[in-house]
């Protein structure tokens, strides 16, 4: 995984740099040590392992003063980098904007995290083109769970499946005759007919999609009576202001797209010690 990331890491650098970067390249003999600097109070450390990859692919020495899943309450100093002038030059805004992205979303679902009880905050699919795996390591560092890093994760029948297939038992028996033992199913439902048919088909996962607490409370207890194994995942318009709403003993999992789509803006910066 880490090979992938840096690969498109490189790629960010590359776009960045284009042809040649002008202004540093009379500098290319040199070298520079830099500090990066935590600018924003209150957030949580992560991307730390990643740069710290990125930056000795890149030729250049790091050492970092927080670990990935650190609660930051003050700015400062996080790091130290120094190397090629050049490189360390190119290599800073993919940095700090990657640090930014993954720090405002671990920030994010800790805020999250520390409103519930009951279940365990998740991501979804809903994440910026081509960040997609490094938002859902800040969602670990955060303290949430990534859900599924792609579509072959996991088996999620949704409403265009339902739609395609005739009804929930057909999907869950088709998909069946395909998946590895090893490979969960999940149902999307929206009410509790169709939330019955769900486990009473043999579905691992059932997602409770777009329904008040109220309708969750008694459907995700009515699930757990007939099987308590089943994991009842609540989603659809959850927020960090009604998301304890929906934290009752009997679901296991709620996850939204905030987590990764809400910015909490992290400033972080490099300045350059002479």
């Amino acid at each position: 995984m880490m090979e992938k990331i840096f690969d498109l890491l490189m790629s960010f650098v590359k776009e960045d740099e284009g042809k040649l970067d002008l202004a540093s390249f009379p500098l290319r003999n040199t070298t520079a040590s830099a500090h990066l600097l935590l600018k924003t109070e209150n957030v949580v450390a992560s991307g730390i392992e990643v740069s710290q990859i990125f930056l000795e692919k890149m030729g250049l020495l790091s050492k970092f003063h927080v670990e990935d899943g650190e609660y930051l309450e003050r700015t400062g100093v996080i790091g130290e980098i120094e190397g090629n002038t050049y490189k360390l030059l190119v290599a800073e805004r993919t940095l700090l904007n990657v640090l930014s992205v993954m720090f405002s979303v671990a920030t994010t679902t800790r805020r999250f995290a520390e409103k519930l009880k009951h279940a365990k905050i998740a991501a979804t699919r809903k994440t910026l083109p081509g960040l997609g795996i490094l938002q859902k390591i800040a969602v670990i560092h955060g303290g949430g769970d990534p859900h599924r890093f792609d579509l072959s994760g996991c088996v999620m029948i949704k409403d265009n499946h339902l739609k395609m297939y005739g009804s929930v038992e057909r999907a869950v028996q088709e998909v069946k005759k395909i998946i590895p033992f090893t490979t969960r199913i999940e149902v999307e439902v929206e009410n509790l007919e169709d939330a019955l048919k769900a486990v009473e088909a043999g579905a691992d996962i059932v997602m409770l999609d777009n329904l008040s607490p109220e309708e969750v409370k008694d459907i995700s207890r009515r699930i757990k009576d007939i099987n308590p194994n089943v994991i009842v995942e609540v989603s659809g318009g959850i927020t960090e202001e009604n998301v304890s709403l929906y934290d009752f003993e009997t679901v296991d999992v709620i996850s939204s797209s905030r987590l990764t789509l809400q910015e909490v803006f992290v400033d972080l910066s490099l300045e350059i010690q002479r």
